[in-house]
């Protein structure tokens, strides 16, 4: 960082645009979803520029308000100055924006027969609505018999016919639009795991598992490159983008800066996960701390690409039997129960 100059910030934040523009999904938080990339950049831009001309150092110019540099966007481009390449710093970032369009991709996928097994339905309430239940009231009416609860259901579908039978291609137009709406923010926006992404089962645990590894892949470069442990603690702490290790890797920076180093079962220690609670505490006298970080990278990198692959087997199966099953059975449920209804009255 202290050979980097402020052309050198420029040229990678330059390459940073291009790669966003060409839609490559990057957890870098630049911004609100109302702004573009590029006028993210070109405010970031402004700070560090206003604040290296006042005197700054290019490192105190990245530091300050998180609202004017996002920490992941920061810990990203001080990661990229560390090492001397920025593309090594954005492999980190990719894999955790890849796992959550994964698994966004696997949703979505997953509705898609059910959607068609849902419009067909549909289709069919209404063909049912306009020519079965005319027919079924008149052999009702012919026998003189009541309608039975079933029927009356239908009736009143038929009556309202006009007010639900637009409702789909309305849903249709509106769930297109929020999908390119939301498409283009997430090209701007950290990853998020809320809404549908977050109601399915692992999609967090597994961002949790991307956002280990690249803690501690960021953490094993710094170190390789002959960063202070606690500096490099808090850089990849902030690119981690997992609140909880951010906080506990600024914890355990704090106490080393002041010459203290926790011990293994202190509160800071037990706030990181087993396997790189290890890593930063044990390694260092057997296969070096740098080395057993990598080797934790890569142990919870393959296993979230593994829940990833269970995801992709398991919600298009689950979503077919769940959606697909329930609006088939309500299908059925509406075309023989009034049947059943009238079989009953007759052989009454």
């Amino acid at each position: 960082m202290e050979t980097a100059t402020l052309d050198d910030y420029l040229a990678l934040n330059e390459q940073l645009a291009a790669l966003v523009a060409a839609g490559v999904p990057l957890d870098v938080g630049l911004g609100q979803p109302e702004r573009s990339a590029a006028e993210a950049l070109e405010r970031i831009n402004a700070t560090v520029v206003r604040r290296v001309s006042r005197g700054e150092s290019l490192a105190q110019a990245l530091e300050g308000d998180d609202r004017d540099v996002p920490p992941s966007y920061r810990s990203l481009v001080q990661l990229g100055l560390h090492v001397g390449n920025l593309s090594a710093a954005l492999d980190d970032s990719s894999h955790v924006a890849e796992s959550v369009d994964s698994s966004r991709t696997a949703l979505e996928s997953a509705f898609i027969y059910p959607l068609i097994v849902c419009v067909l339905v549909y289709a069919g309430l209404i063909g049912m609505c306009l020519f079965f239940v005319p027919t079924l009231a008149g052999m009702y009416e012919s026998v003189r018999l009541t309608p039975g609860p079933g029927l009356r259901v239908l009736e009143a579908l038929r009556d309202t016919l006009p007010y639900w039978a637009a409702m789909l291609p309305i849903a249709l137009f509106v769930l297109i639009a929020w999908r390119i709406r939301s498409g283009a923010r997430r090209r701007v926006t950290g990853v998020r795991t809320g809404g549908l992404v977050g109601w399915l089962p692992g999609v967090r645990k597994t961002v949790s598992q991307e956002r280990c590894a690249r803690f501690a892949a960021s953490l094993a470069e710094l170190l390789d490159e002959g960063v202070p442990l606690d500096e490099s603690l808090r850089i990849a702490g902030e690119g981690s983008g997992d609140a909880a290790l951010r906080e506990s890797a600024q914890r355990l920076a704090t106490a080393i800066g002041t010459g203290q180093f926790p011990s293994d079962d202190s509160p800071t220690a037990l706030r990181f996960p087993p396997f790189l609670r290890w890593a930063i505490w044990h390694s260092e006298a057997t296969t070096g701390r740098a080395r057993a970080l990598e080797i934790a990278a890569r142990m919870y990198r393959e296993t979230a690409e593994r829940r990833a692959e269970r995801l992709r087997t398991v919600a298009p199966v689950v979503a077919l039997v769940l959606l697909g099953g329930t609006v088939t059975l309500l299908y059925g449920l509406a075309l023989f129960v009034p049947m059943v209804e009238l079989l009953y009255a007759l052989a009454g």
